[in-house]
Order: structure tokens, then sequence, then C-alpha cells
């Protein structure tokens, strides 16, 4: 597992779980085999993190010293935006020595985790939950209930509360995604990035899961959402003209002046494209108002 990290990542308990369940494999591993699992569980840094954001669980891992250590300082949003000839020189570097470490921990073969062990294990970092009430039933039906329990520790397998809200985007789109993220969790919003797989799911699909994890759907059109995968006609008609049992329309935010499918070319859209970031926070604002929770501790829009 590569874990890509950054301050945001810490505080999600979903990826505190995927942590620590690498890290009880891993353990595991070496236990029985007597054998390091190196280069089974790899850190970067795609933004950095201050020392004291870093949970004491994954310091030693996080904080290892390396040939890399610049990465900790500068991450890697800073190397894919680099133009200077340094950046080219660690870019390559970097690919270099992460494709060996993958190569060779090729042969170690961690066995996997059984339900079981994982519904009582504790994320690395991230938000608490609470251990399952009772005694866990035995046989398939055992096996069942917990996979349902750890669906519901997980932020994206269960619904939120009121003022929560779902971001759908593409790949492409992802510092836009961050920064509307940025201003409506600044508004008391609960917010959950959910990024478009175009080339392995539908677009309805994609959208109706987003949806149905958040009390309302932001969606950010652009050119780049439209020109992902190969969307039917049809689809654009399916993921977002509103019907009977879906009363409440999404979202829609444009960010650029891209023309819109045919099927949702009449659809109500909050254009973005023109405005500075002021105004575009404002027009955010005035569909997706503030709500009665309370800020949270975050920076505006950048």
């Amino acid at each position: 597992m590569i874990a890509l990290y950054s301050p945001r990542y810490f505080k999600d308990r979903g990826a505190g779980l995927e942590w620590a369940i690498f890290g009880a494999r891993m353990r595991h591993h070496e236990d029985t085999r007597g054998m390091a699992a190196r280069g089974c569980l790899i850190p970067l840094c795609w933004k950095p993190v201050r020392d004291g954001d870093v949970p004491e669980s994954v310091r030693q891992s996080v904080e290892q010293r390396g040939p890399f250590d610049w990465l900790r300082q500068d991450g890697l949003e800073s190397l894919a935006l680099s133009t200077q000839a340094e950046g080219e020189v660690r870019y390559y570097a970097l690919v270099e020595q992460l494709a060996k470490t993958i190569a060779e921990s090729g042969g170690t073969e961690l066995e996997p985790l059984g339900v079981t062990d994982a519904r009582t294990l504790p994320p690395a970092f991230g938000s608490e939950s609470a251990p399952p009430p009772g005694p866990l039933p035995e046989g398939e039906g055992g096996e069942r209930w917990a996979r349902r329990w750890l669906d519901a520790r997980d932020p994206a397998a269960r619904g939120h509360g009121p003022g929560s809200v779902a971001i759908s985007y593409v790949g492409a789109d992802q510092p836009w995604a961050d920064w509307m993220m940025g201003v409506l969790e600044q508004r008391g919003h609960e917010v959950e990035l959910w990024r478009w797989r175009a080339g392995r799911e539908r677009l309805p699909d994609a959208v109706a899961r987003a949806r149905d994890s958040a009390e309302s759907l932001l969606v950010i059109f652009s050119h780049n959402y439209f020109a992902a995968g190969d969307t039917a006609p049809t689809e654009w008609e399916e993921a977002f003209v509103p019907a009977s049992d879906r009363p409440s329309p999404s979202v829609l935010v444009q960010i650029d002046a891209a023309p819109r499918p045919l099927l949702v070319r009449d659809a109500q859209v909050v254009v973005l494209a023109g405005t500075d970031l002021a105004e575009a926070e404002q027009r955010i604002g005035e569909v997706l108002p503030r709500t009665r929770r309370q800020s949270q501790d975050r920076g505006g829009g950048r």
C-alpha cells in the first residue's frame, strides 16, 4: 500500500483503519516468519505535515530517514507543479527508488486479515468508533454481521446527517474539489469527496454513489468532466435530470465555459467561469448556505 498522505489524510478514520490493517498484517508476517515485511507500506508525502500533526502511532514510519528527506518538507504536490530542472531530476530519482522498493517487496506474501480480527482493530489515526455491542454471531452469519459493522465504521459507506455534502468530480479537477471542500467546511458542512472513476464505472452509478452518501450533492462540471469516460447521452439524463423519487436536484457548479452535454444543457448551473475567488465563494454560499454546525478550523479558499 502506498499511503499518499497530507494533513487531511491523518484526520480520516477510514485511512487510519487501512493503515492499521496493513500494520497488523506486517507484524503477523514478521512474528510468524521472522522476516521484516519491508516495502509493504510506503508513506509518501503529498502535502507537508507539521510535526505535531503526525500521529504518534505512525510517526516512525513517516519520519524514517532516507534519500528523500526533501519530500517531507516540500511534498509531491510541489514536485508535480515544478518547472525547474531540479524537479525533473527528483522526479526520476523518486520513481526509480519507488519501483525498486515495490519490486523488492514482491516476494513478501502478507496473509489477509480476517474480518473477525479487523472488526476489533482500532484505526491508527482518525476518529475512533465505538466497539460493536454484544458477542459476534458464529459462522457465516457472524462474517456478514462483521462486514456490515465494518461498513458502518467507514465514512464512505454510511449516510451523513444534516448539512453534509458530497462532491462529485474527476481527477483532473482535484484542486477545485479541494478548494470547494475548504469553502464548505468553513461554512459548517461535513464534506466527502467522490472522484468519478470514469474508466471503471458509469456516470449514473458514480453520481448515485456520491448522492447516497450525503444530504446534498455538488457536482463540478467542466470540460474534464464532460470528456471523461465513454458516456452515452442518456446517461447524463439518468444522472442529473430530477425524477419523482429524487425531488432534490443536484447542485451543479461549472468552473469553465465548456458546452454542456445536450440533455443537461438546460439544467440550472452555478457558473464560476469569469469570477474571482471571492465571488465564486459567494455563489457557492448562495446555493449551500452556512449550517448551524460550528465551522471547522480551516482556512478559506485558495
